[in-house]
């Protein structure tokens, strides 16, 4: 068998590899993308808010089209609803895998930190919400949880600041654009710029077809388009974290989105040794520090 055969089988076969993984993406995007149960973990709440020291209520909403959700409100046990309303308070949208128990240890460490209470919504098919996961159905999740905190008593429906991480942060971008007026910080932490440039980084050969400007990007249902998004949003200020060596979401696509900012007021502060998840973690006092100073700056 001559060299033109094995180029043409090698070809094939990439070719044919290419073929699988984009029409895998096409099919299974939505299995990706969401990832309510993280493989070898409990479905469940396995972690519990009164084991950190957090008084917890929970909350069940419906989102516009009929889904029921779940939310927490979270705070310390001893502060009063009086207490409550003297202080900022924080819409929290969590990352893409697991529950929002998960993130209690970070919670936590935010409450205390900014001495405020915390309303966290599980999105549809997350811990005890109803549903499947789905880009449009999670903009809904974000608009039931942001009505609901608007109608409450026992905070200041005038300093709400919006904080969203990874997955959370194309949902939080998405729901202050359309909210404005209503939200007093918008906080981003290890976002992305759209799925379709997330897809290319984690299966690099299919950058060659999907990303920025690719050609096979309309295969991407659930798009999260937050570099077109972000740039709506002119009267909210915006405070960006950056973990410097980000094992998910590439540092860069972070600066794409400072580029692309038109926010009243922006500050950007990168964790050199921090990972996805663990920023907070890996440097607390520059980390709590800078959210701080921030709700400080905009709600206090």
């Amino acid at each position: 068998m001559g060299w033109s055969s094995w180029l043409i089988r090698i070809g094939s076969g990439i070719g044919g590899l290419l073929g699988v993984a984009i029409a895998a993406l096409f099919i299974f995007q939505e299995k990706i993308v969401y990832v309510p149960i993280v493989p070898g973990m409990p479905a469940d709440y396995w972690l519990e808010a009164k084991k950190y020291g957090l008084e917890e209520e929970d909350v069940e909403i419906t989102a516009s089209d009929g889904v029921k959700l779940h939310g927490w409100f979270l705070h310390l046990p001893h502060w009063t609803s009086e207490y409550m309303k003297t202080r900022p308070v924080v819409l929290f949208f969590q990352e893409n895998a697991g529950n929002m128990s998960f993130r209690l240890p970070f919670l936590r460490g935010m409450i205390k930190a900014l001495d405020c209470p915390v309303f966290a919504v599980s999105y549809r098919g997350y811990g005890k919400s109803q549903g499947r996961p789905n880009e449009k159905g999670i903009k809904l999740d974000a608009e039931a949880g942001l009505q609901h905190l608007l109608t409450r008593t026992d905070v200041d429906t005038s300093r709400v600041f919006v904080f969203g991480r990874s997955l959370g942060g194309a949902v939080a971008m998405h729901l202050v654009s359309k909210h404005q007026s209503q939200v007093c910080g918008l906080i981003l932490e290890n976002t992305f710029t759209c799925v379709e440039d997330m897809a290319a980084q984690l299966i690099p050969p299919l950058g060659m077809f999907i990303g920025t400007g690719r050609p096979l990007n309309f295969l991407v249902t659930n798009k999260w388009s937050s570099i077109k998004i972000l740039p709506a949003i002119t009267k909210v200020p915006l405070l960006m974290l950056v973990s410097g060596k980000d094992e998910m979401v590439p540092p860069q696509q972070m600066y794409q989105l400072h580029q692309a900012q038109r926010a009243p007021s922006c500050d950007i502060f990168e964790f050199p040794d921090a990972h996805h998840m663990d920023a907070y973690d890996t440097n607390p006092a520059a980390y709590w520090g800078a959210l701080t100073d921030f709700v400080q700056k905009f709600g206090g």
